[in-house]
C-alpha cells in the first residue's frame, strides 16, 4: 500500500506540530525553574566577627575561625541579597559543604534574616562533617522572596579553637 504525497506531507506536518507543541511546553517548564548561585562573583560575602576570615572565588567560600576567646562568639559570613520571583512557587536551598573543628568545638548553621530587621525567617543546623563534603537540601519559606534578606553561615564557638566551614555550592532553585 502506498501513501499519496499529500497524505505524507499531512502526516509530517501533524508530527511537526505535535513535536513543536511538546518542546514549547517543555521549554516553558524549564524557563519557570530558576537557579540562583549564591557564591559566584556577583555575590560578595562579608565576614562578621574579629576572629572570622573569609576566602571566596567563583566556586568556593571558606569561613575560617581561629579564636583564643573563651566566651561564646557568633562568627559568620553574611550575604545581603534579594531573591526575586514573579511566581509564588517553592524555593529550595542546596548546600554542598564540609565543616571541621581542628581544635575546640563549634556549631555550624545557616540562617536567613530580614535585612531591615532582626527577624529570623529560616534557620537550620549544619552537620559537622569532619572535613568531608556533604550535600544538604532545605525547603525555604515563600515569604523570603521579593524582599531584602541576609543569608548567614555561622561558625559559633564557645571557647578557643580552630574551625572551617567550606562551601562548594550554595544555590537556590525556584520552581
Amino acid at each position: 500500500m502506498t501513501i499519496s504525497p499529500i497524505k505524507q506531507i499531512t502526516i509530517v506536518l501533524i508530527s511537526l506540530v505535535i513535536i513543536t507543541s511538546f518542546v514549547g511546553q517543555w521549554s516553558s517548564a524549564i524557563a519557570q525553574n530558576q537557579e540562583i548561585n549564591l557564591i559566584g562573583q556577583q555575590n560578595i560575602w562579608k565576614p562578621f566577627g574579629r576572629d572570622t576570615t573569609l576566602s571566596q572565588n567563583n566556586t568556593d567560600l571558606n569561613i575560617i575561625v581561629k579564636t583564643d576567646n573563651n566566651g561564646k562568639l557568633w562568627n559568620r559570613a553574611f550575604l545581603p541579597t534579594q531573591i526575586n520571583s514573579t511566581t509564588n512557587k517553592s524555593s529550595i536551598l542546596n548546600l554542598d559543604y564540609g565543616s571541621r573543628s581542628f581544635l575546640g568545638n563549634a556549631t555550624f548553621f545557616a540562617e536567613i534574616r530580614g535585612k531591615n530587621s532582626s527577624n529570623i525567617l529560616w534557620s537550620s543546623f549544619l552537620n559537622n562533617t569532619n572535613g568531608l563534603l556533604s550535600n544538604s537540601t532545605f525547603t525555604l519559606p515563600n515569604h523570603i522572596l521579593n524582599l531584602p534578606i541576609e543569608f548567614r553561615l555561622y561558625v559559633t564557638t564557645n571557647g578557643t579553637g580552630e574551625h572551617i566551614l567550606h562551601v562548594k555550592k550554595a544555590s537556590i532553585m525556584i520552581h
